[in-house]
């Protein structure tokens, strides 16, 4: 047997171990982008937040006085405030004063403006799913807004969701008026506004763009502690500025979101390849024809400790209309032929196949691990010899237990102006899903080898998708959002003159 074939057949046992009866879902619990939050270890009594060096230093949250009075909970107990303090790269903890937890829009006004009367920051939180202590706040207030969850009205063309909401959700009530958003991340356990707080990205998006694209209003309170309404229409110099804005200007509380008809029925390919090279011609052409509805390009540590290349073809379909054709669907594909495979599934299942399977990986260990996620832009003139020096600078033994990912995309469908595309028509998201045992001592290697493949990237002409962990500076964000800076600027000193709002980003720091 090839060496090709028998690094496919060892990244295809990476997926296949027994838990339930779903065999792709079990399969893909491995190998597929996750998000979710989960709460950081406990600890003794005495609370500490760790320092900038690593040191810990006890802290006790500072009295609240002249507080308004919240429909909802205000809370400055210590499993709350440690809770905040934490997120999925469980890197960086930054210890509030206290957590809100609204039940009203109102609240977060409220909040909003008590922490401008008091000079604290403030800062909302989904599910925690960053990297790097994005949605954190040294000794300020974290708006939890997964209490703000309701799903208010859902018409033939939209569907109208408050922030806290779940994607997850919000497609099981689509689903039953036979509508979907255009695009879903990967893992559908996210908040609605922490996706449009950066971007969104799917297997859909080579064909419908991100998810910020894909959004017709906002309701957004700025840090002047006012509630907005905004879209390209009504205050677009507002709405431009908050979708994939990072927090900077506003708080997401509500959005409006395009829907389009939705399918029943998935048929899933797996297709598995000897290098990155074969899988990225096929995933171009691909994208090229548009004969699958999703594509998502996987790169898989095997156990033969080198790196397996499958990409995942989707086509979607509904129960009443022609079955697709196997044949047409792979035809002229260089796939390694007789070890590929077939499922259909409902299209609930497929859009939810992680969120059904997360406990897999909990199972595994990865979820308690360290996440030093890298996730960049590249053009994809640059993308397989960028890709192929990175993997050669990774070991496959010590990744853990996610994958790199390449979604294939195309700078026409791209937007919204906070978030940057390189220059070329089609490009790639690279994204580096490693998981670190706290134990390795590699941590500071990973994050530094982040920086090189950062800068690496840059000179090629990428740009940053910003989940990933970087440390990037003012400079570094200048240069990010290159000709948007300014605009920015002035966006940051109209709708939050006092920079309050979300300075975990590191974008505009506060003056002390």
């Amino acid at each position: 047997m090839k060496q090709e074939e028998l690094t496919a057949r060892g990244c295809l046992r990476t997926f296949e171990y027994e838990k339930g009866s779903s065999t792709l879902s079990c399969r893909l619990v491995l190998c597929i982008t996750l998000f979710h939050i989960l709460p950081c270890p406990e600890t003794k009594k005495g609370f500490a937040k760790m320092s900038h060096d690593g040191s810990h230093v006890d802290t006790q949250p500072p009295a609240h006085a002249d507080l308004p009075i919240f429909e909802g909970i205000f809370s400055t107990e210590e499993g709350d405030r440690r809770l905040a303090s934490d997120d999925f790269g469980h890197l960086v903890h930054r210890v509030p004063s206290a957590v809100l937890s609204p039940r009203s829009v109102d609240d977060v006004v409220r909040v909003v403006q008590y922490a401008r009367q008091h000079g604290l920051t403030v800062a909302p939180r989904g599910q925690g799913h960053s990297t790097s202590g994005q949605a954190q706040v040294e000794g300020g207030i974290v708006v939890h807004l997964t209490s703000l969850n309701a799903i208010t009205a859902i018409h033939a063309d939209c569907v109208e969701v408050e922030a806290g909401a779940l994607w997850s959700t919000l497609l099981q009530a689509t689903l039953a008026q036979g509508l979907t958003p255009p695009v879903l991340t990967d893992f559908t356990g996210l908040s609605i506004g922490g996706v449009l707080s950066v971007g969104g990205i799917g297997g859909t998006s080579y064909r419908y763009g991100p998810i910020v694209d894909n959004v017709l209003a906002l309701e957004v309170v700025t840090g002047e502690g006012k509630l907005e309404t905004c879209s390209p229409q009504q205050q677009p110099d507002l709405f431009h500025n908050v979708l994939a804005g990072l927090g900077q200007c506003g708080m997401i509380v509500k959005a409006t979101l395009r829907l389009v008809p939705a399918p029943t029925h998935a048929r899933v390919f797996h297709l598995f390849y000897p290098h990155v090279g074969a899988m990225l011609h096929d995933q171009r052409l691909l994208m090229r024809d548009g004969r699958f509805d999703y594509l998502l390009g996987y790169i898989i540590p095997t156990p033969q400790g080198t790196w397996g290349y499958m990409l995942e073809g989707t086509i979607f379909y509904t129960s009443s209309a022609q079955h697709p054709d196997n044949a047409q669907l792979l035809a002229h594909l260089g796939f390694i032929a007789g070890i590929e495979q077939v499922e259909d599934m409902t299209y609930l299942t497929f859009a939810n196949r992680v969120v059904l399977q997360v406990d897999g990986l909990k199972a595994q260990g990865a979820w308690d691990q360290q996440h030093p996620w890298f996730d960049v832009f590249v053009p994809d003139s640059k993308i397989e010899p960028f890709v192929s020096e990175a993997l050669a600078e990774i070991s496959p033994i010590d990744f853990g237990l996610m994958p790199i990912l390449l979604y294939g995309l195309d700078s026409a469908s791209f937007r919204a102006p906070l978030l940057p595309a390189p220059a070329e028509g089609t490009f790639f998201l690279f994204d580096i899903l490693r998981s670190l045992a706290p134990s390795s001592g590699t941590l500071a290697q990973a994050i530094e080898h982040n920086r090189q493949l950062y800068e690496r990237s840059r000179a090629l002409g990428a740009t940053c998708y910003p989940i990933g962990t970087l440390n990037l500076t003012p400079a570094d964000w200048q240069a990010h959002f290159g000709p948007q800076w300014v605009g920015l600027q002035r966006a940051k000193q109209r709708f939050d003159p006092d920079d309050i709002l979300t300075p975990g980003q590191n974008i505009f720091p506060r003056q002390k």
